[in-house]
């Protein structure tokens, strides 16, 4: 079962959020991290996420001054712990089984 780093930017999203962490969140899986940069946010999107960090989950947030999603992006790979990456836009959600699947082909390929 190899571990998945889920890197989501977050830029004023407070009313996709909780979905998108959610989708994370409820998947079938258990070895994964999510990792949200804020990237600057001017509403309660920061807020919701470190709401997320004070129940025991496998959740880092991090906090940056506006820089745009490409450097959120990178600022989230050098804090993820596995070697496999991928990105989750803040408007979107994983259906329930998408890191099993992955899971899945990452070990056909490895084969």
């Amino acid at each position: 079962m190899v571990k998945i780093s889920v890197i989501m930017a977050a830029y004023n999203v407070e009313q996709y959020i909780q979905k998108a962490i959610d989708s994370v969140l409820g998947q079938n899986y258990s070895n994964y991290e999510l990792i949200i940069v804020d990237d600057g946010s001017t509403d309660n999107t920061g807020l919701i996420c470190d709401q997320y960090t004070k129940r025991d989950l496998p959740i880092k947030v991090i906090h940056q001054e506006n820089a745009g999603q490409s450097v959120a992006r990178n600022v989230g790979i050098d804090y993820a712990e596995s070697d496999y990456i991928c990105f989750l836009d803040r408007d979107d959600w994983f259906s329930a089984n998408i890191f099993n699947v992955y899971n899945e082909t990452i070990n056909i390929i490895l084969i």
